[in-house]
């Protein structure tokens, strides 16, 4: 479980997360299980250029996890959604 105990802390997950092509990515993942970069930017009708950086800050918040893998064309970047649940706490204190 990520546990965010201060909202700055969560700032590279809600950064991760604050963009529908991110979610897109996450929730494909999920459904399908790991896919190759390339395959997720076929499916969801973008560039190479962008799924990486998509993924790229997906990985560095821990959504994501990639793993380089030897294919028939060269390296292939395999990646699968990080199952973990979210906990923050609220800024406001309760009375």
């Amino acid at each position: 479980m990520v546990h965010i105990q201060k909202l700055r802390d969560g700032y590279p997950i809600f950064k991760a997360l604050g963009s529908d092509t991110r979610i897109a990515i996450v929730e494909l993942l999920a459904k399908q299980g790991p896919m190759r970069m390339t395959a997720i930017a076929d499916e969801l009708g973008i560039t190479g250029g962008a799924i990486t950086t998509h993924v790229k800050l997906l990985q560095d918040a821990g959504v994501v996890a990639v793993e380089s893998k030897k294919g028939k064309h060269g390296i292939q970047k395999i990646c699968s959604a990080i199952d973990a649940e979210i906990k923050i706490d609220s800024p406001v204190k309760s009375k």
